[in-house]
């Protein structure tokens, strides 16, 4: 009884509960008064009229033809509200000021790819280079040499090596995160940073609201800032229905010094490290990147920093001091919902084009558009050994029900799907043709190539390759493949579930 009122005390208290509570109240109250006021033919006809136009508008946009499918479906379901929920929730611009600071972004300190395409790209195919150079010219990021990789597949692993580094810091700590989680793992880590504070060490975190809804209270930037840090939430909620609500910052940042820095699907939150169970065990990984290449993630963090604070600042003080033994190249990019393209999607889509071999893949959550569908249906059905590796348990069972109903389309054209048994895997890898990896925050869904703020780092050589291979080998063989007799052998009313939510995929 004692536990049933925790949870239900704690339930009630939840900002997230009356977030949504809020949201959907608007929701109905927009609904309502579109039907109420509709009785007046003048009303009626504005109302369609700008639900005609909107649909008119989507179906002119560059966006993913699924993406405006959605949206345009939506509208035809709710004709009376739903080119007002568009204007609210799908339409993705931000305004010519923002955009050009977003333009602006790419001329910041960049390393020159002409000069190492030139002088120094050795054993680099030809598609290895141009995808190089398409992750350059559309995102700013360049590929680094004088770079070292370690990749931890455990998050315990993870863990420890980052308390040792962060005892090391010097100069400064930056900390970007979807997730912040009081407990075993960001306890330990405050402890330290607090320590480094007072040393003279600069601390600078930023979080994603969102993101943390559930486990940090209100108002604690400002219990970070009152500890010496400077600290900001990204992306606050609004009280009101807005479309800034669904940009989020979902990359992982521990950078030290400028010389280190840690990426990857781990959050700071003791799941990823398993020291607290949620849907049984929890497999995950980071990377560490030492040397020339972390100025790129110093560059995507400063840049964020700046567009909150409002403040001009030297970014050159924060350049790496370091040198080291090159291990490939290493390729840290940012993708934002507002730079016209989807870069990490473009860059998955080119990498299953490139591969000739196999192309392995590793993601959470598969909800895919109808050109990633046909490329891994053409790879597969060109010889090429296509696998992905997606969790067996779910942590958010509609999301599960979109990923599971893509099953039986992509297995029919001879792409391998594993579900991996001991619980739920995080990890967004993909290895092809022992030549490139992706590591990154991006999982293979709408929300992450559309709607979020993400990073990957793309490998071309080098050790890490290897690891990543053997990660996902690891992975594979603690799953159940998904076979056709498996897939088909599904329940009409679990088909329509999929159904209703694969309608919303690009909200899920």
């Amino acid at each position: 009884m004692r536990r049933f009122l925790k949870k239900t005390i704690r339930l009630l208290s939840s900002r997230l509960l009356w977030f949504a509570l809020l949201m959907a109240s608007q929701f109905i109250i927009l609904i309502l008064a579109a039907f109420y006021f509709s009785n007046d033919v003048h009303v009626l006809f504005l109302l369609l009229a700008m639900s005609f136009c909107a649909v008119l508008f989507v179906a002119t946009r560059e966006e993913s033809p699924d993406y405006k499918l959605s949206w345009m479906l939506i509208i035809c379901v709710f004709p009376l509200a739903g080119g007002i929920l568009y204007l609210i929730f799908g339409k993705k611009k931000i305004g010519k000021i923002a955009s050009r600071k977003i333009l602006q972004t790419r001329d910041l300190g960049h390393y020159d790819i002409e000069d190492i395409t030139r002088e120094e790209l050795e054993g680099i195919d030809e598609s290895e280079a141009r995808q190089m150079s398409y992750i350059y010219q559309t995102s700013g990021y360049a590929p680094a040499k004088n770079t070292s990789v370690r990749y931890f597949a455990f998050g315990d692993d993870f863990f420890n090596d980052l308390i040792n580094e962060i005892e090391k810091a010097e100069k400064f700590i930056f900390i970007e995160y979807f997730i912040l989680a009081p407990g075993k793992v960001w306890d330990t880590i405050l402890e330290i940073l607090r320590r480094k504070s007072r040393e003279g060490v600069l601390i600078r975190i930023l979080y994603d609201d969102l993101g943390s809804i559930n486990v940090l209270p209100a108002g604690y930037a400002q219990k970070l800032r009152a500890m010496g840090f400077e600290a900001y939430t990204f992306n606050p909620l609004a009280l009101h229905m807005n479309p800034r609500l669904n940009y989020r910052d979902h990359r992982k940042i521990f950078n030290i010094d400028g010389n280190v820095c840690y990426s990857g699907g781990l959050n700071l939150a003791d799941e990823y490290t398993n020291d607290i169970i949620r849907f049984a065990y929890w497999k995950d990984n980071a990377m560490k990147i030492s040397g020339q290449a972390v100025w790129n993630f110093t560059m995507m963090f400063l840049l964020v920093w700046k567009a909150i604070t409002k403040k001009d600042e030297d970014f050159s003080l924060f350049r790496p001091s370091v040198s080291v033994p090159s291990d490939g190249y290493v390729q840290p990019f940012a993708d934002s919902p507002f730079d016209e393209r989807a870069i990490a999607r473009n860059v998955y889509l080119q990498a299953i084009n490139n591969a000739r071999q196999y192309v392995w893949m590793v993601s959470p959550y598969l909800i895919l558009d109808s050109e990633i569908t046909t490329a891994l249906s053409i790879a597969a059905a060109s010889g090429v050994d296509v696998r992905i590796v997606t969790p067996h348990y779910a942590d958010k069972k509609s999301v599960h029900e979109v990923t599971r109903s893509v099953y039986k389309r992509l297995v029919s054209q001879g792409v391998r799907i594993y579900e991996f048994t001991p619980g739920f895997i995080h990890s967004k890898t993909l290895v092809a043709d022992d030549k490139i990896a992706l590591v990154g925050t991006a999982n293979l869904d709408y929300r992450s190539f559309y709607l979020h703020f993400e990073l990957s780092v793309l490998f071309a050589g080098g050790t890490v390759i290897k690891s990543v291979k053997d990660d996902t080998i690891y992975a594979l063989e603690r799953s159940d493949e998904q076979t056709m007799e498996k897939v088909v052998k599904v329940s009409f009313f679990r088909r329509l579930v999929r159904t209703f939510f694969g309608f919303f995929a690009t909200a899920l």
